[in-house]
């Protein structure tokens, strides 16, 4: 008995565990028009509740109608034609909307005005972008109302407003009148600017601010100045805050509250390449040295080819973001299939910041190295004078769809000066990112040069010789295994350099994407007698936080030897 009541009551219950089989249809529009209707369809966004009854799907499908009159509005279409329909089998329904869009509403006046202290200033637009003839577009008249008021408040018309903004529209006639009326209002200009904190010097943190007391009031410069403060590592925490409501006359003062970081951090980190092997490296940064914002960073690294222990002494400059001086020092030992010995140098860099995004360092060092190339065996002191340009511009650092970087070195040293031998040396190198179409393909190309002039080469230490092969200059060989070759067959690397690749990437899913690259070059003689070698290969790329990491086969050839190696490499792709 209990049994049959239960049954009974579960057929009474009208419970749908599954919700109904709904599709929803729009015909008659272009992408855009259909798109945004799908968008107001309430329909459409309720379709695949599970909780849908027939009785809410008709109430939706009755509201249609009005729901697709607003979203065609925006558009400048108000007199739609639309035919609905509803049709059903069994538990399967069909919602089909058929529109005509009608006629467009075309401007027909734009009454655009600016009053306030902005009206004689030619920074201040005076043009509305919509004119008249122009189908009535609301999304481009709400983008275009909000751009000039953006725009008149970063130069410094900080209550601006619009006194007036209207869209009449006369649906008899299909036309449009746009009204807006914009103040300016009082342009307002910069103030004291007062740092809130007890660890630098008030002086050296009045070098970051990119404004001078009296300049035009901008909300971008200031967003410049906190992102350059928390950039220095000298503060845990930056807030930038103008006091609105300390304003006085047409100036407005700026708090900077400022919360130091640890002076020091530590880090210890892992890493791979096929170059170098397993790699581990310690490091220690010393982020404020007294108050006139000086650093200093040790690493001590550890792999197969190379250790190293670095050391390096940073005083900012005038323009502390840009310009500094960098006294350094370090220590290597170097252990690779072509070279052996020890390195030993101290240098001093003034590096500056250019127009256009270039940068400038003049340096000087002073090198000891004891080593062995090939059957080679030598010691050098070598005192070095350089130059060397740097550019590095991109889009992003992610996947980056827009890059270059180059970089421009002269050096050199005289035997009459501190030096064991004399040589001049020219090196060039370039890689560009661009996008293909819509950003999936992309090309990447490089291309690396030097030139070294020496009275007697075998006296030169094997840091200051060319060496190719390896994860970045031709892939499919080991690193540093080509270059010119002494009669035991042992690579002694040589004056020139000339390396090239061309890379075409496709991006996969998610953040993986394929490869296709083909290198070629070597390091070369005075007689050239070295044969050009070249790689090709197939690689995978994944965009890890740190760059992205690159898995390379390569097939690389010289003279009538092939070789086959994988490359892996974590790094940055400029």
């Amino acid at each position: 008995m209990r049994n049959t009541i239960f049954i009974l009551v579960l057929l009474l219950i009208p419970v749908n565990l599954y919700g109904l089989e709904v599709a929803v249809s729009v015909k008659g529009l272009e992408s855009q028009l259909r798109d945004n209707v799908l968008v107001y369809l309430s329909i459409e966004q309720e379709k695949n509740r599970t909780s849908l009854n027939q009785a809410r799907l008709r109430l939706l499908h009755d509201k249609a109608e009005s729901e697709i009159r607003e979203a065609l509005k925006p558009f400048g279409f108000f007199k739609p034609s639309i035919i609905s329909k509803l049709e059903q089998q069994e538990q399967r329904f069909q919602a089909t909307y058929t529109i005509q869009s009608g006629p467009a509403v075309k401007i027909v006046e734009v009454d655009f005005q600016v009053s306030g202290e902005g009206r004689e200033d030619p920074r201040v637009s005076k043009v509305f972008p919509l004119k008249t003839g122009d189908v009535l577009d609301q999304s481009l008249y709400d983008g275009a109302k909000q751009s000039l008021l953006s725009d008149t408040i970063e130069q410094g018309y900080l209550d601006a407003k619009y006194l007036q903004h209207r869209i009449l529209v006369d649906t008899v006639s299909d036309t449009a009148t746009i009204s807006l009326h914009l103040d300016t209002g009082m342009r307002l200009r910069f103030g004291e600017v007062r740092f809130n904190q007890d660890v630098m010097d008030a002086d050296y943190l009045a070098r970051y601010v990119p404004f001078n007391t009296g300049d035009p009031f901008s909300q971008e410069a200031l967003l410049n100045l906190q992102g350059q403060l928390t950039d220095s590592e000298y503060f845990k925490r930056v807030e930038v805050i103008s006091r609105r409501d300390q304003v006085e006359g047409d100036r407005v003062p700026v708090d900077i509250n400022l919360k130091p970081n640890k002076k020091n951090r530590y880090r210890i980190g892992l890493g791979y390449s096929t170059d170098t092997g397993p790699r581990l490296t310690l490091d220690w940064k010393n982020r404020r040295i007294g108050r006139r914002g000086h650093r200093m960073r040790t690493e001590f690294q550890i792999s197969e080819p190379i250790s190293s222990i670095s050391s390096e002494y940073v005083i900012p400059l005038e323009r502390p973001t840009e310009d500094y001086l960098r006294l350094g020092a370090s220590y290597e030992h170097f252990n690779s299939d072509t070279n052996q010995g020890d390195r030993a140098l101290v240098n001093l860099t003034h590096s500056v910041s250019l127009d256009r995004g270039w940068r400038r360092s003049l340096g000087l060092e002073y090198t000891y190295e004891d080593y062995q190339v090939g059957s080679q065996e030598g010691k050098a002191r070598l005192l070095v004078p350089s130059v060397d340009w740097l550019r590095i511009k991109s889009d992003r650092k992610q996947r980056i769809e827009k890059g270059k970087r180059l970089n421009f070195r002269i050096e050199g040293a005289s035997d009459a000066v501190l030096s064991s031998t004399s040589y001049f040396q020219l090196y060039a190198s370039g890689k560009d990112i661009r996008a293909l179409g819509d950003g999936a393909w992309r090309l990447l190309s490089r291309l690396e040069l030097g030139a070294t002039w020496a009275e007697d080469f075998t006296e030169l230490p094997p840091s200051k010789r060319f060496f190719a092969g390896g994860d970045n200059t031709v892939r499919g060989f080991g690193y540093q295994d080509l270059g010119p070759e002494d009669e035991a067959d042992d690579v002694i690397g040589g004056r020139y350099l000339a390396v090239g690749s061309l890379e075409i990437d496709r991006h996969i899913s998610g953040k993986w994407s394929g490869a296709l690259f083909v290198d070629a070059g070597n390091a070369y003689d005075q007689d050239y007698d070295s044969e050009t070698a070249y790689g090709v290969g197939l690689g995978l790329r994944w965009q890890s936080p740190v760059g992205p990491v690159r898995f390379d086969v390569a097939s690389g050839r010289v003279e009538d030897e092939q070789h086959w190696r994988l490359h892996v490499v974590v790094g940055p792709e400029l």
